[in-house]
């Protein structure tokens, strides 16, 4: 009967769980929707003023051909054949001109549609990371952190050791989305000092928003093994793929 209660006990604990996680879910995915939303309306208003200005370049182009052939017109009367070559000469200059303008909007409105896509790529990056932040499992994002952690001292430092590190460098900025146990700052003090072949200090931060792992800061080399740098990573990436960079 025991077991019955503690089975039907942690179903119960299971299933409050998922309802509480996907109640902060719906409530990040909402807020993120709305947010996207927001930058799309101003993405159309800005677009509809560089459609406004395109419309306006071409109606001064118009308006630059029908004077040249109208001027053209004229110069015909008087003297047929410098009339005719007058009149080409302004039309293609008019034409060149108007075709300038149109160029000049055109990159404009391509330069704002760049400027706007970053931004809704890099807030949906960031909404994304902290839509992992609040989802994952403690439990989860800690035995992450670990295994994380454990390769970017071994790895990443070892890998490193054939960088050139100025001698003034005596300082270490370790952040990390936990506390550092003392068994894990010991082996990273331990691996730095090998790292440089001399002691340095370890200036310890930690940041949640990295959702697991650490990022070393060691003078303008840092070494960033974080799950929030590997989904930035992974979403550049795809964003690459897609645009055929």
């Amino acid at each position: 009967m025991l077991i019955i209660s503690l089975v039907l006990l942690q179903l119960i604990i299971f299933v409050a769980l998922i309802i509480m996680f996907r109640k902060i879910l719906n409530k990040n995915v909402v807020l993120a929707t709305r947010h996207l939303e927001e930058l799309n309306t101003e993405y159309s208003k800005k677009d509809m003023e560089v459609s406004k200005r395109l419309n306006e370049a071409r109606q001064k182009y118009e308006e630059m051909v029908a004077k040249a052939q109208n001027e053209a017109e004229e110069e015909k009367s008087k003297i047929l054949k410098e009339a005719e070559a007058e009149r080409e000469k302004i039309i293609k200059d008019a034409r060149s001109q108007g075709e300038a303008i149109i160029q000049q909007a055109d990159k404009s409105r391509q330069l704002l549609i760049s400027e706007i896509e970053e931004r809704i790529d890099n807030e949906a990056i960031h909404k994304a990371c902290e839509l992992v932040q609040l989802t994952l499992p403690e439990k989860f994002k800690k035995a992450v952190h670990l295994q994380w952690t454990d390769e970017l001292v071994e790895e990443s430092l070892s890998q490193a050791e054939q960088l050139q590190i100025p001698e003034d460098i005596n300082e270490v900025k370790v952040t990390s989305a936990f506390p550092l146990s003392e068994l894990q700052r010991k082996n990273l003090q331990k691996k730095v000092k090998q790292f440089l072949k001399r002691d340095v200090e370890l200036k310890e931060e930690s940041d949640p928003r990295l959702v697991a792992g650490i990022v070393l800061a060691v003078g303008s080399l840092v070494l960033d093994g974080s799950l929030k740098n590997k989904i930035e990573e992974r979403a550049k990436s795809i964003g690459n793929e897609k645009s055929g960079r």
